[in-house]
C-alpha cells in the first residue's frame, strides 16, 4: 500500500497545482508525468547509510481536485521501493547460501539473523522510507498558511474475516489510484473528460 496524505489547499487548482509542483521540487522530487491541473507523477530518490548507498526510487502521484469556493484537495500518495525489495530478497538468499558455509552448525541460528534483518530492511521499504518522503514533502507544502493537512494517512487494518457478499470500503489511496488509472484512459482518448469528471466525482464521495 502506498503511504497517503491529503492537503487541504485554499488556492485554485490551476494555483495549487503550481504550487505544489514547487514544493515537490524544493523537497528533491523529480517530476515525471504531468496533467495541469489535475495530476503530477514524480519520484524521490533516497541514497543513505539505510540503503546501503544505493538509490532507492519511490514513485509518487499528486491528484487534485477542486474543493468548491476556488479551495482544491490535494491527495498525494508514495508508492514503495518495490524495485530494492527485490533486491533485498536476493541479499537475503545469499546471506543464508554463505552463512550455511561459513557457520556451519550455527544454521538455525543464522536463518533467524537473516529472517528478522530481511524483515527489518523490508519495513523500512514498505513504512518507513515512504511516511519519511511524506515529511521532506509536508514540510515544503507547510510554507504557504494556505495549506492545511498532510498527516499520512493511517492504513485501516486487514480484514480478518468479512461476512459473504462485504467487502471493507475503498481507502483514500485506493481511490487516488482509481483517479490515476481514470486520468491514463482519459488521455489516452478512451474516456471523455465529462466521463472523467462524472465518474471521479462519483469516486471523490466513497472517501
Amino acid at each position: 500500500m502506498p503511504a497517503t496524505a491529503v492537503y487541504n489547499i485554499a488556492m485554485n487548482p490551476a494555483d495549487a497545482y503550481e504550487y505544489t509542483r514547487q514544493a515537490l521540487q524544493a523537497a528533491g522530487a523529480a517530476l515525471g508525468a504531468q496533467t495541469a491541473p489535475t495530476q503530477i507523477d514524480f519520484s524521490l530518490t533516497r541514497k543513505d547509510a539505510e540503503t546501503g548507498s544505493m538509490d532507492v526510487v519511490m514513485p509518487g502521484h499528486a491528484i487534485f481536485t477542486a474543493a468548491g469556493d476556488g479551495a482544491s484537495q490535494l491527495t498525494l500518495s508514495i508508492e514503495p521501493a518495490t524495485q530494492f525489495a527485490a533486491y533485498a530478497f536476493a541479499i537475503g538468499l545469499v546471506a543464508l547460501v554463505l552463512g550455511g558455509w561459513f557457520f556451519g552448525g550455527m544454521n538455525g541460528l543464522w536463518f533467524l539473523i537473516v529472517v528478522a534483518a530481511e524483515a527489518y530492511l523490508l519495513w523500512h521499504i514498505f513504512n518507513k522510507w515512504p511516511s519519511a518522503a511524506l515529511d521532506a514533502i509536508r514540510q515544503k507544502m507547510s510554507a504557504s498558511p494556505a495549506v492545511s493537512g498532510g498527516a499520512p494517512l493511517v492504513q485501516p487494518a486487514a480484514t480478518i474475516f468479512a461476512p459473504p457478499g462485504s467487502s471493507p470500503p475503498p481507502s483514500a489511496a485506493d481511490i487516488a489510484d482509481q483517479i490515476r488509472r481514470l486520468a491514463e484512459l482519459r488521455d489516452q482518448g478512451h474516456i471523455t473528460q465529462d466521463e472523467f469528471d462524472a465518474k471521479k466525482a462519483e469516486l471523490l464521495k466513497r472517501i
